[in-house]
């Protein structure tokens, strides 16, 4: 990362939040870690007081981790899930579709072995609902190396999917009984 004057600044990407505080009215984020600064942005900069700002700095085999968030979450789910963010290096993956929540559990202990890179997930097995945050990737530092991202996304491709909701089935069932208790109501 880097910092530059704000009217330098138009293109690159925050590194941080920008909190604004306007007393009584407003205290929070103006601006999000990962924004591209826009032309239309600098007034506001500079009327929080901000004439110099840390901005990413691109270089090849380095990834943003929001963008690092997003590759493994695409390369871990299967079906049944969708994806919150990517915000501050994390991805949520959510149930779909109400089902049975399934993960592969050796393929994840993997993953988790990959410094700098962190996979959650509810246990496996369970019944979830649609909307229901079922896991979550994250990325630790603002920059990661492409390669790290590359041996996660060659371990989920080897077992694909790690996390998928299975729809729940309707099946039959049937009883036989042998005595007349039953169909007398006697039980």
């Amino acid at each position: 990362m880097k910092t530059v004057p704000v009217r330098e600044a138009l293109g690159a990407v925050l590194c941080h939040d920008l909190t604004q505080i306007i007393p009584g009215q407003f205290k929070g984020p103006a601006f999000r870690k990962g924004h591209i600064l826009r032309e239309e942005d600098i007034p506001r900069l500079l009327e929080m007081g901000k004439e110099h700002v840390f901005v990413w700095e691109t270089h090849d085999g380095l990834l943003h981790e929001n963008e690092a968030a997003l590759r493994l979450a695409r390369a871990a789910a299967g079906e049944g899930l969708a994806f919150s963010g990517p915000k501050e290096g994390k991805v949520d993956l959510l149930a779909d579709r109400d089902g049975l929540l399934k993960i592969d559990i050796k393929a994840l202990y993997e993953i988790n072995e990959v410094d700098q890179i962190a996979f959650a997930t509810l246990h496996a097995n369970q019944r979830v609902v649609q909307g229901k945050p079922v896991a979550g990737t994250r990325v630790i530092p603002l920059t990661i190396d492409e390669g790290s991202i590359a041996r996660v996304e060659a371990i989920c491709r080897e077992h694909y999917p790690l996390v998928q909701v299975r729809p729940f089935r309707t099946l039959k069932a049937g009883i036989v009984v042998t005595g007349s208790e039953v169909y007398h109501g006697r039980i």
